[in-house]
Parts: C-alpha cells; structure tokens; sequence
C-alpha cells in the first residue's frame, strides 16, 4: 500500500501517454519542512531603527514534483516561508514557485526551460543581488529559455531568451524589465579548446523609459581536466538609451567551474550591463563571487560563499574611478555552514552569513544595509 499513492499520482500526470512511454516515466513526489532559528541584527527590521538586533523563527513546508524518463527531466516546487520575529512581534509571509525543464527532442536538439516568481520580503534573499534597500516586499521573476543543437561533431549552435522582472511592493514604485534574445555558435577545436561567438540583444523597461543594447562576444572553453573547466566571454556592447544617450561598455565574463565527487568549487568575475533592480533602469555593474562545496563524509560537508559587487548608471558613470561618485553602489556578501545529515530524512545545518550593500547619496538611498546573521536549521524530507 506504501507505492499504490505514488502509482495513482503517476497515472493522473502521464494520463493518455501510450503504455510504452508511461512504464519509462517516474513522477516522484517531493516534500520537506524545514525549521529555522536565527539571530539578525538588521535595523530595518524595526521601523524606528532602536533594536539592535533579534531573534527569528523560519518555518518553511516545501512541495515539489519530478518526472523523468529517457528524454525528459521535469523538476518543480514551491516554499513558503513563516518568518516570525520575537523582538518586534512582525510576522511575514513569503511565497516562492520554481520549475525547469530538460527535455532531449532527438539525439542532436536539447530544450531546456527554467524560471521562478520570488515574492519575498527580504530582498536580500533573492537569487540575485543589487535589489536589496528596503524591508519592504518584492515581487521578481525570472525566465530561462535554450536550444541547443549539434550540426557537426565539431559544431554546435544555441538561441536562447532570458526575462528578469521585479517591482517593489510598496508605495509608488514602477517595475523594472529586462528582455535578453540572443545566438550563439561554438567551434570544438580540440578535446580540451572550444572557440565561440555569441550576438545579445537586451531591451531594458522601466515605468516611461526604455533603453536597449547590441553586443558581440568572442568566447573560449578548455577543459583544464576531466573536474575543471575554464570559460572566458568578452566583447563590446553598443548602449542606446531613451534619452539619447549613446556609450560603448566592455563586457567581459570569466568563470571557473571544478565539480568532484568530494568537492566542487565555483568562480566568477566579470562586468556587464544589468536591469530589473526595482530602482532604476540600466546599470554597469562589476560582480566577482566564489561559493565551493566539502563533502567529508556521505553525512557531513561544509560549504562557503563570497560575493562583491558594484554599480552606477549606464554606460559607465563612474565604472572606472576608485571613488565612483555619490551614484555608485557597491557591497559584499560573506557565508559559510556545515551540514550534517543524521539519515536520508534529517539533517541539520549551521550557517553564519555577512551582508553588507553600501552606497551613498541616492546610489543607496543614504541607507547602510549592513547585517550579520547566525541561524541553525532542521530540515525533514518526507519524501
């Protein structure tokens, strides 16, 4: 009787699939509760700024479902998040939906498809920054789409588009949107070199304004080993603004990746034209961050996260002088936890985290976004 619910909810999604088809699907069921206590020291989170610092509970059910066969990964969830604070009493809510999508159209042609809606409270805690100066909720989304075929066995060509939105959900604020086509093609020289070019189109949307950008990148791959790969993008972009503001920005991206069976290390640097920040249009922004993964064990590993970044107006108001301006916004992140798995249904983990965006004049609001937090979790998966 344990595997007959899980047979009636794989009939229900797979219904009028050939028989064939529905003895290679599996529909997994997913849910977890996760439990959060934590220490926060953000001032917003007193509106006259005199509490130093409190003591929070998170309580977190989460509920997804996966399906896969041969040529399909389908993985979807949503969270909702019971964020009560003991030192002011404040209670929120916040909800979170996500899905991707992978699926294999024949031997040569790949679709894949992911996106999210953040309804947050914290927009520290969105997957992003630079949308973080008030305590107030936040509505973000962001959508993925790809195609990828291989015309040779040396070639290979992609086209994608990728939408990010957001809006601050308090007073008068006007969302923020950004539209990014773009193709790419990438030549595989050796086993280890792959040279590529990419064009991108972004179409950048804020209240009456809209901007735009055209950019080329020559882009290089090499396989250091079997774990490690280095990838390099650069080129220039053409910013036209609504306004008829006219600039070139460099872009340039350079990422890192080394995944193991015990170990897995990520690193990325660049500078880039960015939207969608709730506050202003287009932005030039250098980024840098780094996040790595320890397994010691099957039950314990640790994990830690840097990140910095920087930005002002588009095309480059004070992109490249040490002391940007009163426009120029700049901030870091810090993390670092342990996990510790009792057995497949409990773990536990221990995090400790540091944020600081800080900007001055309008480029932050006049507002120190500096906080510190120190939380310990349980999280307990039902199936």
């Amino acid at each position: 009787m344990r595997r007959s619910w899980k047979g009636w909810v794989a009939a229900a999604v797979v219904c009028g699939a050939a028989p064939a088809a529905l003895a290679a699907t599996v529909v997994e069921p997913r849910a977890r509760l996760s439990l959060e206590e934590r220490y926060d020291d953000d001032f917003r989170l007193s509106e006259t700024g005199d509490i130093d610092g409190q003591l929070m509970t998170k309580l977190t059910p989460r509920f997804g479902l996966d399906v896969k066969d041969p040529t399909l990964t389908l993985e979807s969830f949503y969270a909702a998040d019971l964020l009560m604070r003991h030192g002011s009493g404040k209670v929120s809510l916040d909800h979170r939906l996500g899905l991707s999508v992978r699926k294999l159209l024949s031997r040569r042609l790949r679709v894949e498809v992911s996106g999210g809606i953040y309804r947050v409270t914290d927009p520290a805690s969105l997957p992003r920054e630079s949308v973080a100066r008030a305590a107030q909720p936040v509505l973000y989304g962001q959508t993925r789409m790809y195609v990828s075929g291989r015309l040779s066995r040396q070639v290979d060509v992609g086209a994608g588009y990728g939408f990010e939105g957001v809006r601050m959900l308090y007073g008068d604020r006007t969302p923020g949107f950004v539209h990014n086509p773009y193709a790419e093609i990438w030549l595989r020289t050796t086993r280890r070199l792959s040279l590529g070019a990419e064009y991108r189109y972004q179409g950048f949307i804020f209240g009456d304004s809209f901007d735009q950008s055209h950019g080329v990148s020559a882009a290089l791959r090499y396989r250091l080993t079997r774990q490690t790969t280095f990838t390099a993008r650069g080129g220039p972009v053409s910013f036209l603004g609504g306004d008829g503001t006219r600039g070139l920005v460099p872009r340039v991206k350079l990422e890192l990746l080394h995944e193991a069976r015990r170990f897995d290390l990520g690193v990325i640097a660049g500078h880039d034209l960015v939207g969608a920040s709730g506050f202003a249009n287009v932005l030039w922004a250098d980024y840098a961050g780094m996040v790595f993964n320890h397994h010691f064990s099957q039950r314990l590993s640790v994990y830690g996260a840097a990140s910095f970044f920087r930005n002002g107006r588009a095309p480059g108001e004070g992109a490249f002088t040490f002391n940007g301006g009163p426009r120029v916004a700049q901030g870091y992140a810090l993390g670092a936890g342990v996990e510790f798995k009792i057995n497949r249904y409990v773990s536990m983990q221990g995090a400790v985290d540091r944020i600081a965006q800080v900007g001055v004049d309008e480029a932050a609001e006049d507002v120190n976004l500096t906080r510190n937090v120190a939380a310990v979790r349980l999280h307990m998966t039902a199936w």
